[in-house]
């Protein structure tokens, strides 16, 4: 892989990092205040709520296709030049990707009347992964 090409393949991948865990963070928040949201306007916040996450999905998918492409796209692949590369993927799948199934299913709760308060400790959480994820992520400049 050429570095014009893996410079593009990173620019996608963080800037899918950066939707997804800003989509994932407005989430956090919207369906914290949910539950202090009078009836009235519970629909309209499900519906910003259900459009946010879609674009969360996009950047997730995104994140994830870049990186699946950065990791298996150089010889050797990215999984041989050290353990970060596992950390920090240990870190998205339990950390990160744990947090965007909990929202999601949060959303769908939430939109079909099921209204529970949210932990406040799940958004510190997410910066705690989402600091790990930038510090591992930074040793690839190492890499290259």
């Amino acid at each position: 892989m050429t570095l014009e090409t893996y410079m593009a393949w990173k620019a996608a991948h963080v800037f899918g990092f950066i939707v997804w865990v800003a989509g994932l963070a407005t989430l956090l928040h919207l369906l914290h205040v949910h539950p202090w949201v009078d009836e009235a306007n519970r629909k309209p916040l499900a519906i910003t709520e259900k459009r946010v996450a879609m674009l969360m999905d996009l950047g997730a998918l995104l994140a994830i296709a870049a990186g699946l492409r950065l990791a298996l796209g150089t010889t050797p692949t990215a999984f041989a030049t050290g353990a970060w590369l596992h950390v920090k993927l240990t870190i998205v799948a339990i950390g990160i990707v744990g947090l965007h199934g909990f929202v999601r299913v949060k959303v769908r709760k939430f939109r079909d009347g099921e209204i529970k308060p949210i932990s406040p400790l799940l958004f510190p959480l997410l910066l705690v992964c989402v600091a790990g994820v930038v510090t591992l992520g930074s040793t690839t400049l190492l890499h290259k």
